[in-house]
């Protein structure tokens, strides 16, 4: 037992070791619907590791391993990783059916045969799916969400073939998790993922908690106590932040403002409060088009808009380091450019596109307009985009989640901020209070598709 007890406690530290990474999700097409291509990496890669005053970012967390517009192509932000030393969480699709898990499953070993350790040293971790069991529950149905997701049963499932298809290669050592909501991890029914899983991948979103008190100045508190919950039912395994963020523009979510003076507080409250102590991937470097938007630079290569530098003290600050300043002058002068151009609340929400070639479904037919922001209005909507092929047939899975979940148990008093393993309180030793969790995530978007060069939608456009 005690043997037992040492391995698993071996195995969690070297996985904690991994878990001081600073990161940006990063989708597979701009906010064009356009797909990227390996210089498009390159240059996005470069830019996060050259931010100014922010210089530890060097991983990017990845939603699928397929390159757009091929089958089952190794996504070229492989080879524009390598070529930037930047590290990566890999991803996997899960909620586009079989064929595509095992297209996913495919293009991971094409990678690993043809760039060997210098692909497979750089990868931190591997994500098997994204909020899929977020949009098989009755809380998406309750939201109005008709997307497709997967449930535990068949998440595990996934879990499992990827394990099996990894072990003799450079990967088996490579943790496997999952990304959700932090409603879905807490979520009972779910739990034999928590099972199946070596890490924990949670989404939360503070501005999207519009059922309960939000402003910006909650933010820290609220992300806190939804890590605290998370981590009473992880069973001692280690918790990423995944996807979190504060929007520029957009709008406002009861209490929670969009604005960039707004976004700057919460970077300052949780990302340099949470650097260096656990895995972080902040949603996200450039959004460009969208409504809310997330970015935290107008474009590649541009200023951020707003100070990246941590306070004195902060976790962040001994971190990150002073970075590569720009002139504050300069940084201004681009930030207030870019919010006078930044896309108004309302406008349509620019989706994310990646080709898939999957057999059609039903439920859609080719040509229409899809909606691209569900949970805000019909008038909403995109081109669901044909190439060849018969014509189309699954439901987009564009997806903006929006869910409530259940009351937690009321808390002990508080001790203390922090994001810690366990943790049950908020902030400041106050009380925990048992109130119902709204969560509406800024997430990937995924559509099950249709036959050869059908596109199906797959990415990180902010779900609104």
């Amino acid at each position: 037992m005690r043997f037992s007890r040492n391995i698993i406690a071996f195995a969690a530290t070297i996985l904690a070791v991994e878990a001081q990474i600073n990161g940006f999700n990063s989708g597979s097409t701009k906010t064009d619907g356009s797909v990227k291509v390996q210089s498009d990496f390159e240059a996005e890669f470069r830019a996060m590791q050259n931010l100014p005053n922010a210089t530890c970012f060097n991983a990017v967390r990845l939603f699928t391993s397929i390159q757009g517009g091929t089958p089952n192509t190794p996504i070229s932000a492989i080879n524009a990783a390598i070529n930037t030393n930047t590290k990566i969480l890999l991803g996997l699709w899960a909620s586009a059916g079989e064929a595509i898990v095992q297209n996913e499953i495919q293009a991971v070993l094409s990678a690993v045969d043809q760039y060997k350790s210098s692909f497979t040293d750089l990868v931190v971790g591997i994500s098997v799916g994204s909020e899929d069991l977020y949009r098989d529950s009755s809380i998406a149905v309750q939201q109005g969400n008709t997307l497709p997701g997967v449930g535990p049963t068949v998440l595990v499932n996934y879990i499992g073939q990827v394990r099996k298809a990894l072990a003799n290669t450079a990967l088996s050592s490579k943790g496997i998790g999952h990304v959700d909501t932090w409603t879905s991890w807490v979520n009972g029914t779910d739990s034999p993922v928590i099972g199946a899983v070596d890490w924990i991948g949670v989404d939360a979103y503070p501005y999207f908690e519009n059922t309960l008190d939000n402003p910006v100045d909650n933010g820290k508190s609220l992300l806190s106590s939804a890590l605290s919950k998370v981590n009473a039912v992880a069973s001692g395994k280690p918790v990423w932040i995944t996807e979190t963020g504060w929007p520029t523009s957009g709008k406002t979510e009861n209490k929670a403002v969009p604005s960039v003076a707004n976004a700057k507080t919460y970077w300052d409250d949780v990302f340099c409060t949470v650097s260096g102590t656990m895995n972080i991937f902040w949603y996200i470097l450039d959004d460009a088009g969208s409504s809310p938007s997330f970015g935290i630079v107008p474009s590649i290569g541009s200023a951020p808009y707003f100070d990246l530098t941590c306070p004195a003290g902060s976790s962040g600050a001994k971190t990150c380091g002073s970075g590569k300043a720009t002139s504050s002058a300069s940084a201004s002068a681009t930030a207030s450019s870019s919010v006078a151009s930044a896309t108004a609340p309302g406008t349509t929400a620019a989706t994310e596109i990646a080709s898939v070639v999957q057999t059609p479904a039903s439920g859609y037919v080719s040509g229409t307009a899809v909606p691209v922001n569900p949970s805000s209005s019909a008038a909403t909507v995109a081109p669901y985009p044909v190439s060849s092929g018969a014509a189309g047939s699954a439901a987009p899975s564009g997806y903006a989640p929006s869910g409530t979940g259940a009351a937690g148990a009321s808390g002990s008093a508080g001790s203390g901020s922090g994001f810690g393993a366990g943790a049950s309180t908020t902030s400041s030793g106050s009380s925990a209070s048992a109130t119902p969790s709204s969560y509406t995530g800024a997430a990937d978007k995924v559509g099950a598709a249709a036959g050869a060069g059908f596109l199906a939608l797959l990415g990180l456009a902010a779900a609104l």
